[in-house]
């Protein structure tokens, strides 16, 4: 038995090589959509581990530290066996981001220039680049990995907006590199209404221990007082972790769900090209168990090849994914050996489903069996028979070509979809901040007076300015854009028109004119199209509403100086370039991720059967090749009719597919997203990134061809 099995093997190697590279690319992707998915709860994770360094006893005040409260703490650690000292705290909240809306807070500890040192050995941290904070300011040093994924620098200002965080402005003067995501900055960067309390320190060995006995404690006062140590960060990500992994087992299912129907129908084809081996091998005396026996080992063989390859090659990839883009994006991928081991359902339905079919084959009997084998199906096999194109036949009318230029039109068309996918959700956020790339708006507080150091620089220009917000349709959610109000001739001066406009006019771009439907809050009495304004934007005049200052001005680098004049000023509201480029990024980042490993993904697939195909084809035309070259074809000529083919079928695969995929995205937003900002159907990025890979794939189909059609003896290649 395993004497045939060795020569079925020797005799089709390509289909079973093909078959191996499935189930590899179905375990793969299996384990890297896994490890996506667990993205989420390592980040966390690293959140939360900086409770194993230490504990801390914290409450929220609204009015500084609680007198009281303290005083029980203090007591409470005076009676705690194990402890060590302690030092006291007020925790900033600041949101972490991961993927669009998604965040974490991490905190940000407010203590002493003399704790530091203590603190970063404690956690096995380490300052990688910058200085430590200023007494009495509004320094933070932050894990690097938090700036990676809000896409800051050290030295450049944080604000943040969300109410469960700690909102407010933050100057960012260090960067910190270790296994936990916290921050450092000086006593009081709460901001006098926030969480308070003490970071508990124990001796070796007794921490956890000190946990509980606190806890014990102080139960009376809880949940007034939470105490959070190494036990309460165990728990924590034992909890998140078992959603996770509910979250991996159903991803796995659904990709060995589709990566198994796609093996059955390969091997189902397989099945019915073996009918006249098996009606042969029942005529010698072969019965249908041992040919399902013969059956299985063949098909444990390759599912296993292909599973070791799978993981393999999705460890290899996952290393891959995470140095090129989670890493850039402060996150973490984790490969876990549970999602790992989910991924053996694709071989093992592979397998049955395997049995199931050869089943239904053995139940003919023999002479059906064999009369069965002889007939030919196929979409390719009667077509284009008329069609006069010379050596253009062979490749339309044979299956030859059919793998890859169905996975080519497949590859070029989700390209091309996700790409204008992309557009629908962000081009509202993006356009919507056109009118801020060199402007400023900031509101003050009730009482605050605006600092007169920046309306004193030459380089800005301020306008007494109120703001309006309306609403603008996206894909998934709506987009605010926001309206300056200005009196008529600060409209005039600020948009250089030749004539003041009316009080009551609304100034808009050609973009915002189209989408008017929410704007009748404004009461405006008429809607004026003004070629200054791009994208999203526009203008009110009327009389602005007290408190506001739109500044102006030409370099970029003004926007950072306003906001560190801003810095210890109570301030309401500021908009700039900042915060429509981290609100853009915030909502694509995702998105974007998950299309470029799709894209990458398949593209390895297309460039693997690009060149499976042209050695396939190759070594089915051998003996054309060597017809040809006996009646005068040189080898060049034969590289040149393969290398034609070749293009042709990519070609035209590739304007089938973006075709394919513009139009089902005018469909589908034409039908389900009506509406919907989009400022462009077909994006620049997405039309490089098909044209590269397409000449990538091009490139890499001519080296195979030029290395695989080299010229042998024709009559020995005819022979054999």
């Amino acid at each position: 038995m395993f004497k045939y099995i060795w020569l079925y093997f020797k005799r089709r190697p390509l289909r079973i090589l093909a078959f191996i590279l499935v189930v590899a690319l179905g375990v793969g992707a299996s384990m890297i959509l896994g490890s996506i998915f667990l993205s989420f709860g390592e980040t966390r994770n690293r959140i939360s581990a900086v409770n194993e360094s230490w504990i801390t006893i914290q409450y929220l005040s609204s009015n500084g530290r609680d007198s009281r409260l303290d005083e029980v703490i203090e007591k409470t650690l005076s009676e705690t066996f194990g402890f060590s000292d302690a030092i006291k705290v007020d925790i900033a909240y600041l949101s972490y981001n991961l993927f669009g809306s998604a965040r974490a807070n991490f905190p940000v500890y407010g203590i002493r220039q003399t704790d530091i040192p203590r603190l970063l050995r404690e956690s096995e941290m380490q300052i990688a680049r910058g200085t430590v904070f200023e007494r009495d300011s509004r320094d933070i040093m932050v894990s690097g990995s938090f700036l990676k994924a809000d896409r800051l620098e050290v030295g450049q200002i944080y604000e943040e907006t969300l109410e469960m965080s700690t909102p407010g402005q933050y100057s960012i003067v260090a960067s910190l590199k270790g296994p936990s995501i916290f921050g450092l900055g000086p006593a009081g960067i709460s901001s006098g209404g926030g969480t308070y309390g003490y970071m508990i320190f124990a001796r070796e060995g007794f921490l956890m221990a000190v946990e509980n006995e606190l806890k014990n404690a102080l139960v009376e006062y809880m949940p007034s007082i939470t105490v959070n140590g190494p036990a309460s960060s165990i728990d924590r990500i034992r909890e998140q972790y078992a959603g996770y992994y509910t979250g991996v087992f159903f991803v796995n299912l659904v990709v060995a769900l589709i990566f198994t129907v796609g093996l059955t129908m390969l091997n189902s084809v397989s099945l019915r090209e073996r009918r006249k081996e098996y009606g042969v091998m029942s005529a010698v005396g072969y019965t249908g168990g041992s040919l399902k026996v013969r059956l299985l080992i063949e098909s444990s063989i390759q599912a296993t090849l292909g599973w070791i390859a799978g993981f393999l090659a999705g460890v290899w990839t996952i290393s891959v994914l995470e140095k090129r883009f989670f890493e850039p994006a402060g996150l973490f991928l984790r490969n876990d050996p549970v999602g790992s081991f989910y991924t053996l359902i694709i071989p093992l339905a592979v397998v049955l489903l395997t049995q199931f079919l050869i089943t239904g084959h053995l139940k003919r009997d023999l002479i059906n069996l064999l009369r069965s084998a002889s007939r030919e199906k196929g979409i390719f096999r009667s077509r284009f028979r008329d069609i006069h194109t010379g050596w253009l036949r062979y490749p339309v009318r044979t299956g030859a070509y059919t793998p890859l230029f169905v996975n080519v039109v497949v590859f070029v068309a989700l390209i091309f979809f996700f790409g204008s996918l992309l557009s629908g959700l962000s081009d509202g956020i993006r356009d919507g901040g056109i009118f801020f790339e060199n402007r400023t708006y900031v509101r003050m507080a009730d009482g605050v007076e605006f600092p007169s150091d920046i309306t004193s620089s030459p380089e800005v220009k301020s306008f007494k300015a109120g703001l309006e917000k309306l609403r603008i349709k996206l894909l998934f959610g709506t987009s605010s854009v926001y309206i300056p109000v200005l009196s008529p001739e600060d409209a005039r001066a600020l948009l250089l028109l030749n004539e003041t406009p009316a009080t009551g006019t609304l100034l808009v771009s050609k973009g915002l004119s189209e989408r008017l439907e929410d704007a009748a809050s404004l009461g405006y009495s008429k809607v004026e199209v003004s070629a200054v304004l791009k994208g999203l934007s526009g203008v009110m005049v009327a009389s602005p509403l007290p408190g506001g200052t739109l500044l102006t001005y030409d370099t970029a680098g003004e926007a950072e100086k306003i906001r560190r004049s801003l810095l210890f000023s109570q301030t309401e509201m500021i908009l700039d370039n900042s915060t429509f480029e981290k609100s853009y990024k915030q909502e694509t980042q995702f998105m974007k991720l998950i299309t470029e490993i799709i894209i990458y993904l398949q593209f390895f697939v297309v460039m693997v059967i690009g060149v499976v195909t042209v050695i396939r084809t190759v070594s089915a035309r051998r003996s054309e090749i060597s017809i040809r070259s006996i009646i005068g074809l040189k080898e060049k000529e034969t590289r040149r009719m393969l290398s034609a083919e070749l293009a042709v079928v990519i070609l035209s695969a590739a304007a089938m597919g973006c075709l394919a995929g513009l139009t089902v995205w005018w469909i589908m937003k034409s039908i389900f997203f009506q509406g919907v900002y989009t400022s462009t159907l077909v994006s620049m990025p997405t039309a490089l990134r098909v044209s590269l890979m397409v000449l990538s794939i091009l490139v890499a189909g001519f080296l195979t061809v030029r290395f695989f059609a080299s010229r042998e003896d024709p009559i020995a290649i005819i022979e054999r």
